[in-house]
């Protein structure tokens, strides 16, 4: 072989080259032997981890149990591993608690649960147990369990009375299914970064201390023993896999929780899934040749925040399963059963399952949080349907009044709890619509198709959600009055109809502004309504006003109420109140047939669902009001007897109609022209000062009522600025179409009063209003209604003074 070498060296390089390379490959060749020896193990490599265990010689107990595994050679081996050795102490007292005398005693399956859960992929020192590498980059501070090298396998499970073979999958698969269970590690870089204390260990641990680093139960008392093949930290307790989420739910003590998760319609599961998996089958099958196994189902949760059998983490915040887990409460059984009482009373119906399954769901995502929740944090954390845990937020019960028990999970942690979690969706006005058998059909299905993303999320606003000042009152529009309108609901299409609209009216939109027609957002302890019994004391022949949250105003007295549809009609909507304690309002029911309408639906001819016109209403105030008729006279003249063209059907108005004496008070004051004589125009001047004038008085925006109230709703104002329609321009001022406001007011009687709002640049008042005008309280004079407005006689008019720059 030299030879050979030799000869082609000297064909291809010179002497001196050839000589260096011949002697290179003779001290090559001298460590060799014919036999092409195997290099020795360098003295300087640490020992594999089970030889660094066994000359410690506190770790017998653990070796042992590792020798009667299948890890004892993965111990000696390659690889690389952090492993939580426990001591000879922590394992005497684990062969104690749980009555063995030795480790021989104990089932292999247990010991090799104890072997591999002690194991963690990857080797971490001390300093890296909190940190998490996320793309080539150290997250510190993050991590809250580390992935052991314990799976469950196949299990054995009751699938409709049949125990079945089941595996964690919420697929079907071609391969063994290997959920590796996560470790939870407690260290300070991760308590400092959370905010968290020794008391949100020990609530999961209360038979242990927190060190600063512990390992499920166990505290380090050891750190960083290097081996070849990882690193060992010593801890003081013996750590079997943690239940996850699912399994935990198998304990009695969650049994009426868990049948809600259960519930079955017909055949179907309507959160747990099992999925006969072809191809998961034919896998197990050649695995396990000896345990006859014919069918293997795939166990997974559907409709749900998150999957409770999931040792991955799937859910809402970003990062990795090493720094996210779940949080489940499970309420006492007790709890569970009042509160199903209780709901199929309200529902009227004998089972859980006779209910939608967005109501279920509502239910159970009340009790989940797609993070780990912590007991120091309780308070403040809020569930998937983004109510707070405790009912009320910081100001609500703490931990300890709430929680019973708490558990650490494998994917998450586990809150028993004494009562169930209360929900917006069970609690609010919203939750006639939901469960009112009354509702179940037109109502409740538009309200999920119309309002889902906005009006629902409203109307369950409450402590719950942190809004405590919020009050809803709410008329409930029952499927049979939908139907008299003439509704029907198209499934196929998920399209609404109404058989009495003509071709170019939107029966979805009908739908949608009765729906809201019903629904008054008012501010408990300010605004609130409790009844519509009326307000003797406003002047108004004892009538009350509110505004419904389309816009729309309406009148009430002695619980009977009236929107312009029904004054139209002359008709009335008796109510009477539901007997529940809502937590943000009231809710009455409709017995007499009659809806609130916001168009006239009895009225013969093309009135019939045809809604009115702002300016025919002003016209028909004219007609009823002898002494507030040279407004619409003025409006006229300027606009040639038509309505406006700044008047627009989606437009809130409160529109302000000075008396007949408050406009000849003007024009003597020579604020306003005198009306031309006969049907003569105004000259262009005076034209201009009277298209001012008229627009001056529509303000836009909302709907003022004077209610008697404190406060102007929505938002619980003392004052509301709304815009006019006039555009301010004024060369002098340097102004050019300048939107302008009148500054709406409460008084100490809480009438309403109105002025201009001035407007200013720096120190220079350039427009001033005038002095402010009062509401005239008289019925049929203010609180006229008109179609998403109100008109209001008042006693001036609104007007302003211009201050140049001299």
């Amino acid at each position: 072989m030299i030879h050979t070498l030799f000869g082609l060296c000297k064909k291809r390089f010179s002497r001196l080259e050839t000589c260096g390379l011949v002697m290179l490959m003779l001290l090559l060749l001298a460590g060799c032997t014919d036999t092409e020896e195997q290099y020795e193990r360098p003295s300087w490599l640490e020992p594999p981890i089970y030889d660094v265990l066994a000359g410690k010689g506190n770790f017998s107990m653990y070796l042992h149990a590792a020798d009667k595994t299948l890890y004892s050679s993965i111990l000696k081996g390659a690889g690389n591993y952090t492993v939580f050795a426990p001591n000879d102490d922590a394992f005497r007292k684990f062969l104690s608690e749980h009555n063995y005398t030795s480790v021989d005693e104990v089932p292999v399956d247990v010991l090799t649960q104890i072997v591999a859960y002690s194991m963690v992929f990857n080797r971490f020192e001390t300093a890296r147990l909190g940190d998490v590498l996320n793309s080539g980059i150290w997250e510190t501070g993050t991590s809250i369990k580390k992935r052991s090298s314990y799976y469950k396998t196949l299990y054995k499970e009751t699938i409709d009375g049949v125990e079945q073979w089941v595996v964690d999958s919420p697929a079907d698969v071609t391969a063994v299914v290997t959920p590796y269970k996560f470790l939870p590690i407690f260290t300070d870089s991760y308590f400092t970064g959370n905010l968290l204390t020794a008391t949100d260990y020990e609530k999961f641990f209360p038979d242990a201390a927190y060190s600063g680093l512990n390992a499920a139960a166990g505290s380090v008392s050891n750190k960083d023993m290097y081996a070849e093949n990882g690193i060992i930290h010593e801890v003081d307790a013996v750590s079997l896999p943690l239940d996850n989420l699912d399994e935990m739910l198998r304990r009695d003590e969650h049994e009426s929780f868990r049948k809600i998760l259960e519930t079955k319609v017909g055949s179907s599961y309507l959160f747990v899934s099992y999925l006969l998996g072809e191809n998961t089958t034919e896998v197990y099958k050649k695995l396990y040749p000896d345990r006859n196994i014919s069918a293997v189902y795939c166990k997974t949760y559907q409709n749900l925040p998150y999957l409770l059998n999931n040792e991955d983490y799937k859910g809402t915040e970003s990062g990795t399963t090493e720094q996210h887990g779940y949080t489940l409460l499970v309420p006492s059984n007790e709890s569970v059963q009042r509160f199903a009482e209780m709901l199929c009373e309200r529902a009227e119906v004998g089972d859980l399952s006779e209910l939608s399954l967005t109501a279920l769901t509502y239910f159970l995502k009340a009790h989940m949080v797609p993070r780990i929740v912590w007991p120091s944090h309780f308070a403040s954390e809020q569930n998937s349907n983004e109510e707070y845990l405790n009912g009320e937020g910081k100001d609500g019960p703490d931990f300890d009044a709430c929680v019973t028990k708490s558990s650490f999970a494998s994917n998450g942690v586990l809150y028993d709890t004494k009562e169930i979690v209360q929900s917006k969706y069970f609690t609010t006005v919203y939750s006639e619509i939901l469960l009112n058998k009354d509702c179940r059909n037109l109502a409740n299905i538009a309200y999920e198709k119309f309002f889902i993303n906005d009006w629902i999320p409203e109307m369950t606003k409450s402590k719950l959600t942190g809004d405590k000042e919020v009050d809803y009152i709410m008329v409930l529009p029952s499927d049979e009055l939908l139907k008299a309108d003439g509704f029907s609901y198209d499934e196929v299409n998920n399209k609404f109809l109404n058989e009495n609209l003509t071709a170019s009216a939107d029966a979805e939109d009908r739908m949608k502004r009765l729906l809201r027609s019903c629904v008054f957002k008012r501010t408990k302890g300010l605004t609130e309504l409790d009844d519509f019994a009326g307000f003797p004391q406003l002047s108004y022949d004892g009538y009350g006003y509110a505004v419904n949250i389309y816009g729309d105003m309406i009148r009430f007295r002695d619980n009977k109420l009236q929107g312009l549809g029904n004054i139209l009609d002359g008709t009335e909507v008796e109510v009477e109140e539901v007997d529940f304690d809502y937590i943000n309002g009231h809710v009455f029911r409709i017995t007499n047939g009659t809806m609130i309408e916001y168009s006239p639906r009895n009225s013969g001819g093309t009135a019939a669902f045809t809604v009115p016109k702002l300016y025919d209403r002003i016209t028909m105030y004219a007609q009823e009001n002898s002494d507030c008729r040279l407004f619409k006279q003025y409006m006229d003249r300027v606009y040639g007897g038509s309505s406006p063209s700044f008047i627009r059907e989606s437009t809130n108005y409160t529109v302000l109609i000075p008396t007949d004496e408050a406009i000849q008070n003007a024009v003597g004051s020579d604020l306003l022209p005198a009306l031309p004589s006969g049907s003569d125009a105004f000259e262009s001047e005076d034209k201009s000062m009277v298209e001012r004038f008229i627009q001056l008085c529509f303000l836009t925006g909302t709907v003022v009522p004077d209610d008697g109230m404190p406060y102007i709703e929505p938002g619980k104002n003392e004052s509301l600025a709304l815009n006019t329609v006039y555009k301010l321009t004024d060369s002098e001022l340097d102004l050019w179409s300048v939107t302008t406001a009148v500054v709406v007011s409460k008084q100490a009687d809480n009438s309403l009063t109105f002025r201009f709002r001035d407007i200013t640049k720096n120190d220079w008042l350039q427009v001033e209003g005038y002095a402010p005008v009062n509401v005239v309280r008289e019925s049929g004079k203010s609180n006229y209604v008109g179609p998403l407005s109100v008109i209001h006689a008042v006693d001036g008019i609104i007007g302003f003074t211009t201050h140049p720059k001299e």
